[in-house]
């Protein structure tokens, strides 16, 4: 048994009075804090229970805080919503109210003044911000969603994001709706763009009716010809009156004088209801541009037909062969109908040409004496104004063969003859629509050597034309078997012009011609491209598609160029009705393997795949024509135009001077594309001069420069309006076939050859004009000169003895040719110009459309030397053009919210387009709308989710809460009394010890 001893005891109490005093300092500590616990050792499992909620109150709170914000967002977005839906309704009524025929056009043009500026409020209210954040800029809040651009067009500058929070554990919810929710880009807009032309343009065709469809709905306008046949210049020349367009003749239509023909055109239909015509202008580069714009976002559709409403001219009375005739006496009396009477009389003194000179001083009459002087031209002035003659005596004899002693001739009418070879306006500035294939003579055969296989598409309707090889066929045959395969979903009409051979008294003459005219019969693109390699469709002059070369015998590779990556991409621009794609194509993706080359299927594929992906919907297509040659075709399939180009390799080493020139190499460059060329061949100094139809620009070449160097001027002369691309196998090695191609970013033709030197015939190799290496200096017509220039399918013949004289020389010479060319082709499918080169003068034939162009005739070897033809730089080169050219058969399509719907109804109500605004405008207006209504119903579902999902928190906040506080916090009361009867123990314990302890020192002092 252990003895109880006096340091035992003491121990106890010490250790007795130390929990005391700890229980006390604990429940004051608790009454200080109003906690149970301070450190986790107080109760592990209350303590982590404690953090558990803690933590769970804390999250609730974010998440309500959360949703505080989430509210105030989508609240401010109703609010945003709402004024939008009222704003849209306004817009609605406005446009119903538009559509009553009873309004003017000044309450129109308030309306749509009304609709303009009410897109302006919808366009702030969908810049709607909450503390400097933009509702619907997507995650770019800082940003304002819809600004206008240089051009007024709103545009979206923000992006495709959702603000987001985290609104319970795990669970995000958006809480924004970005723009492109609201104003989705499901609408269309459509506009056809001409090519550029300089401002002083002027068109100088035949008289043409222009055939403008917008969806359904179509009118016509027509461009009346400003030619005057007569005498211009106060001297009786063999070309007056002589039913051919002359130098001086003809007076053309500017850009703008067409544009407002358009626009007031109201006999064959108000196209201003249907359509837009305006001329952008850019003056720093002094072109301009013809600019189309559906007014409902429909498709437009453009076709030129030659005017069947045929224009009366001169009426004329042509003498007999009077080569043999003997002067005698005799009268002659002319009279008009109501108008001049007068009669004079000629004697044995009088020629043709003294009574030439007295018929003439009849007021309203011209006379001369023809060409081969051999008879008299008697002309009515006035165009229509029919004239007689009373004829006796010897006078008879020059008129008439009767023997009667008294004869009557009357002038007959005459019309203009119908033409399809000087037209077509909208063809010429790249704006036609409808497929015109090249002309045929009466009578031509279309001689089907290869089997012939053509495939036509339209929208969901196709058809394939197949003929077997060995066959003949005529324009109008082929016409019949197209229209057999495709039936009435496919017009297909054949057209056909007159004669012209002016008064018969000179050898110029343009024999008629016929022309096949495909479209759909809806307003819908049409694809036309060939099966195989026969190239019908090209030569015929309606392909859509684009072909490839026979890669046979020259392979299309990549270049060795040193410290650039071998598997680095080649890019290739491909340009779709205006809209721009960036082409890579990697190595190992288009090469074969055996033998390692490049697969023109294979780039095809990549183009058509990257091009699609990028567009977001299928815009090209491609066909193998023949998988053994390699040779494969490219097209659009939305039928707008297509243009494809090099670009630049992407090391700036190289850049911008050298490219893959995976194009090139194909044949599928567009524009004209060089031979292959030593890349050291060096030139002579000179001059190359390219064109288009709305710019030209003369590039001095230095002696001793290579192809590369030329390429680099090119295109530091041109500027931005011509790609200019230079392809070299191996570098820095030289002595390879390098290849230059050059083509206009607007998409028309170009023309390129030498004005003096032979850099661009002997060294680059490119030049497609038709140059002369005759020197025509001195030049002048040899009795019989006849010209023959052949285009397109059609020939014109021009008698160069009968010609006006332009340059006032008093004698027909070069300039003069030039001239004649000009007025007679009327500015369009050829130009002619001279160059001087060394002290010689030298004819150069142009195509501004880019046809090829060939000539003859017994002046030809004076003219043009050896030279008859124009050499084809194509990369697949067809019959018809001398370069690689693709034609359109759609407007472009541009995707657009419902900002550019609120242009197109603007233009609609002032244009007081009923029918528009009723059938098309009304439906995009319901669809935003509806649009609206969908995201505004999703906005009030999350906003009240959200509301409900606070609410929750909230309670379910307090009742978490109020477990924390049994589980963390103390009874103030109950505790307050432990403290008390600590404290009391506490003090006890001291007392006693106290009582034990002072006696005990006492004893000790003593």
């Amino acid at each position: 048994m252990q003895r109880v001893s006096n340091p035992m005891i003491q121990n106890l109490m010490l250790s007795d009075m130390h929990n005391n005093l700890s229980r006390l300092l604990e429940y004051q500590h608790q009454l200080a804090t109003g906690k149970k616990h301070s450190r986790p050792s107080d109760n592990p499992i209350d303590v982590v229970r404690e953090l558990s909620l803690q933590t769970a109150i804390l999250e609730n709170g974010q998440y309500i805080r959360n949703q505080d914000d989430a509210i105030t967002w989508l609240s401010n977005t109703d609010t945003a919503f709402n004024q939008m839906m009222d704003i849209a309704h306004r817009i609605r009524e406005l446009t119903i109210y538009a559509g009553n025929g009873a309004l003017g056009p000044g309450e129109t043009e308030a309306i749509g003044a009304e609709i303009k500026e009410l897109q302006e409020e919808l366009r702030n209210t969908a810049n709607y911000s909450v503390e400097g954040r933009y509702l619907l800029s997507g995650l770019s809040t800082g940003v304002r969603p819809f600004e206008r651009d240089a051009s007024g067009n709103v545009v979206y500058m923000g992006n495709t994001g959702k603000v987001s929070y985290e609104m319970e554990k795990g669970v995000i919810g958006d809480v924004s709706f970005h723009g492109r929710e609201i104003f989705p880009v499901e609408y269309t807009s459509n506009t056809l763009t001409s090519v550029e032309v300089p401002l002083d343009f002027t068109w100088t065709g035949r008289d043409e009716i222009l055939q403008i469809a917008v969806g359904s709905r179509s009118v016509k306008v027509r461009l009346s010809e400003d030619w005057t046949d007569e005498n211009i210049n106060g001297i009786d020349d063999l070309t007056d009156y002589n039913r051919f367009r002359d130098a001086g003749e003809l007076n053309g239509l500017t850009l703008d004088r067409i544009a407002e023909l358009i626009n007031e055109s109201l006999n064959m239909g108000d196209a201003s209801r249907l359509l837009s015509v305006s001329v952008e202008k850019n003056m720093a580069a002094g072109t301009q541009r013809l600019v189309f714009t559906s007014h409902t976002g429909e498709p437009i559709q453009v076709t030129g037909w030659p005017d069947t409403d045929r224009v009366q001219q001169a009426q004329t009375i042509l003498g007999l062969d009077a080569s043999a005739w003997t002067p005698a006496d005799g009268t002659i009396r002319v009279f008009f109908q109501q108008g001049e009477d007068v009669t004079f009389t000629i004697d044995g003194t009088d020629t043709l040409d003294t009574i030439a000179g007295k018929l003439t001083t009849v007021l309203g009459v011209a006379a001369r004496v023809s060409a081969d002087g051999d008879r008299l031209v008697v002309t009515a002035a006035d165009p229509g104004k029919q004239f007689s003659m009373e004829l006796t005596g010897a006078a008879r004899e020059l008129f008439s063969a009767s023997t009667e002693d008294t004869v009557t001739v009357t002038s007959l009418p005459v019309e203009r003859p119908v033409d399809h070879s000087h037209i077509d306006f909208a063809s010429l500035l790249g704006m036609e629509t409808s497929l015109k294939s090249r002309q045929f003579g009466d009578g031509e055969l279309i001689a089907i050597g290869n089997d012939l296989h053509l495939r036509f598409e339209s929208g969901r309707n196709y058809a394939e034309l197949k003929i077997n090889g060995g066959v003949n066929l005529t324009i109008d045959e082929l016409a019949e078997r197209i229209r057999q395969v495709a039936g009435d979903w496919l017009e297909v009409i054949v057209q056909e012009d007159h004669t012209e051979a002016g008064l018969g008294t000179s050898g110029s003459l343009e024999e008629l011609t016929k022309r096949l005219i495909l479209r759909p019969s809806a307003n819908e693109p049409l694809v036309v491209f060939d099966k195989n390699t026969a190239g019908y469709a090209l030569d015929l002059g309606f392909s859509t598609a684009i072909q490839s070369r026979d890669d046979t015998g020259t392979d299309t590779v990549f270049p060795s160029i040193p410290c650039v990556d071998p598997n680095m991409a080649a890019l290739v621009r491909v340009t779709v009705g205006g809209e721009d794609f960036t082409v890579k194509l990697y190595p190992d993706e288009v090469m074969s393997s055996t033998p390692p080359r490049v697969d023109q299927a294979k780039v095809m594929e990549q183009i058509v795949k990257q091009v699609n992906g990028a567009a977001g919907e299928a815009l090209l297509g491609y066909t193998v024509l023949d998988a053994a040659s390699g040779r494969v075709s490219l097209y659009a399939k939305n039928g707008e135009s297509l243009r494809i180009v090099d670009l630049p390799i992407s090391d700036p080493s190289f850049s911008p001077s050298y490219t893959a020139g995976i194009a090139m190499q194909m044949g599928i460059s567009s524009g004209i594309t060089s031979m292959p060329i030593p890349d050291n061949s060096t030139s002579g100094a000179g001059t190359i001069r390219i064109e288009s139809l709305g710019r030209t620009v003369d590039v001095a070449v230095s002696a001793g420069d290579t192809p590369k160097i030329i390429a680099d001027k090119i295109r530091s002369a041109a500027g931005n309006w011509l790609d200019v691309n230079y392809f070299d196998p191996e570098l820095p090695a030289t002595g390879s076939n390098a290849m230059v191609s050059i083509a206009a970013r607007d998409g028309s033709p170009v023309s390129l050859y030498d004005v003096e030197g032979d850099a661009a015939s002997a060294v680059l190799q490119m030049d497609n004009a038709l140059r002369g290496d005759a020197d025509v200096s001195a030049w002048a017509p040899a009795a019989g000169d006849l010209l023959t220039i052949s285009v397109d399918g059609y020939s014109h013949t021009i008698d160069l003895n009968v010609i006006f004289d332009s340059n006032d020389s008093g004698a027909i010479d070069i300039e003069d040719v030039a001239a004649a060319i000009n007025a007679r082709f009327q500015g369009q499918d050829v130009r002619a110009s001279l160059v001087n080169d060394g002290g010689a003068r030298y004819l150069v034939l142009t195509s501004p459309r880019g046809y090829s162009v060939e000539v003859s005739g017994s002046a030809q070897a004076a003219l043009t030397g050896t030279v008859t033809a124009m050499p084809s730089r194509a990369g697949s080169p067809s019959a018809r053009y001398n370069q690689n050219v693709v034609v359109r058969t759609a407007s472009d399509t541009r995707k657009t919210d419902f900002f550019g719907v609120l242009d197109n109804l603007v233009n609609s109500v002032k244009a007081e387009d009923r029918e528009g605004l009723s059938n098309i405008m009304l439906g995009q207006i319901d669809q935003f709308i509806d649009t609206l209504l969908k995201s505004r119903t999703s906005q009030g579902a999350l906003l009240k989710r959200y509301e409900n999902n606070q609410s929750r928190f909230k309670q379910n906040n307090i009742y978490i809460t109020e477990l924390y506080s049994k589980v963390s916090d103390i009874d103030m009361a109950e505790t307050s009394t432990k403290f008390a009867m600590a404290q009391a123990i506490y003090q006890s314990s001291l007392a006693v010890i106290a009582k034990i302890v002072q006696p005990t020192l006492v004893d000790f002092l003593r």
